[in-house]
């Protein structure tokens, strides 16, 4: 998970970092450049999970969450005001932006049944 930068419609939120998918991109090729970018360290994309859309009052974003797995180095907050490592059952504890919520709710869904 990564802390937002102060400011913003979400500043001094969490969220799941990545970032928009350029043209001509796969989503798993912007995933790991996103990576790359935001936490200095490369992941391999295991699968996507539902996409999801959120209206903000002023722009709609559509998010695509992915699993990965880190691949090589350790992560770094490059881009965000802090990271952290954090399993299932203690992702509640955030203050999430509210496009990711929807995210965080399907992961603990399924998070929920594997453990069945």
């Amino acid at each position: 998970m990564a802390k937002r930068q102060p400011g913003g419609p979400a500043g001094d939120k969490w969220e799941f970092p990545g970032g928009k998918i350029k043209n001509g991109e796969t989503a798993d090729e912007a995933i790991c450049r996103e990576i790359e970018e935001e936490l200095g360290c490369t992941v391999r994309p295991l699968g996507e999970l539902k996409r999801t859309l959120h209206k903000y009052p002023d722009f709609t974003v559509s998010l695509l969450p992915m699993i990965c797995e880190l691949d090589a180095g350790e992560p770094k907050a490059l881009e965000h005001a802090e990271i952290k490592w954090l399993v299932a059952n203690q992702l509640s504890i955030l203050d999430w932006a509210e496009a990711d919520l929807a995210i965080v709710t399907e992961y603990l869904h399924r998070a929920e049944c594997a453990d069945k």
